[in-house]
């Protein structure tokens, strides 16, 4: 009886120490599993080293271009720099369908090896990633190449050059929003690829402000460290490297408040706060 007593205080004190809300789950996790969060991003950059490559070798081509002066050569390179970078892109996002994959696991408070659970999240979702990095890739390669090409021979029309970088900036953001949100959702239900597609937009309209301050201040951020010269290149590859799982973590625990509040609630009671205090609380009542 004792040793049952004993096993029940264990338990309930385990039940308290959840978190209570998304917030607390996230700084729970960094409190808690910053080596897990570090292994993870080292996965993940595993799957980007062909991207940062081209990144590195393009962007010396494209500054021995700006030093002589040859607009022709610079967005030559710039194109054939952007062309590659959309099938690295696609392997690349291979790193993100195990790692989605892990911080569904890890905000669900559920046991995990990294190691078996991120190859096991590209098992199962790596069609998805390779399709949602093709989609990423093409708008990235639409924003760079078109832009580029608008500043380079539109000096003659400033402001039309300027709308069109307003407009590719625009898709841009757009797109990649929606497809980090299709990523979160790939690891979790079993849509089609258009419902997929219709569900993040529907998320993007509802969580707005969340998901556009996470993407600037993460993808914006590297994007444009990126574009400046080698050290900040470096600078942006070494950020990415070290934290893009927490951004995953974030924009995990993002969209599963999303899914508890316009799914799950209706459709999948039992998921609903799945690996936060209250729904175990709930439970046990």
């Amino acid at each position: 009886m004792f040793k049952r007593t004993e096993k029940h205080i264990t338990d309930s004190e385990a039940i308290r120490n959840l978190p209570h809300n998304r917030k607390e789950a996230f700084f729970d996790l960094l409190k808690n599993r910053k080596m897990t969060m570090f292994v993870l991003s080292c996965y993940v950059f595993m799957f980007f080293i062909p991207l940062a490559v081209d990144l590195f070798l393009f962007n010396y081509l494209e500054s021995m271009a700006i030093a002589s002066g040859k607009s022709e050569d610079l967005f030559s390179w710039v194109f054939y720099s952007m062309a590659i970078m959309v099938p690295c892109m696609m392997i690349g996002f291979l790193g993100f369908a195990g790692a989605f994959y892990v911080a569904k696991k890890m905000v669900w408070q559920d046991g995990i090896s990294v190691a078996v659970d991120f190859f096991n999240g590209i098992k199962d979702n790596w069609k998805r990633a390779v399709l949602n990095g093709l989609l990423f890739g093409l708008f990235l390669f639409g924003l760079v190449v078109g832009g580029s090409y608008l500043y380079i021979y539109s000096p003659a029309s400033p402001i039309w050059c300027g709308v069109g970088i307003g407009a590719l900036i625009l898709l841009f953001l757009v797109f990649g929003m929606v497809v980090a949100l299709n990523l979160t959702q790939d690891v979790y239900y079993s849509n089609g690829i258009f419902a997929t597609l219709k569900n993040s937009f529907c998320f993007l309209g509802l969580l707005n402000w969340k998901v556009i301050v996470l993407f600037i201040l993460s993808t914006g951020a590297v994007f444009t460290l990126c574009c400046f010269n080698m050290i900040t290149l470096a600078i942006g590859m070494f950020l990415f490297a070290i934290l893009n799982s927490v951004v995953i973590i974030l924009y995990t625990l993002i969209s599963h408040s999303a899914f508890d509040k316009y799914i799950n609630k209706e459709h999948y009671p039992d998921m609903v706060g799945k690996g936060l205090y209250k729904k175990l609380e709930d439970k046990e009542a």
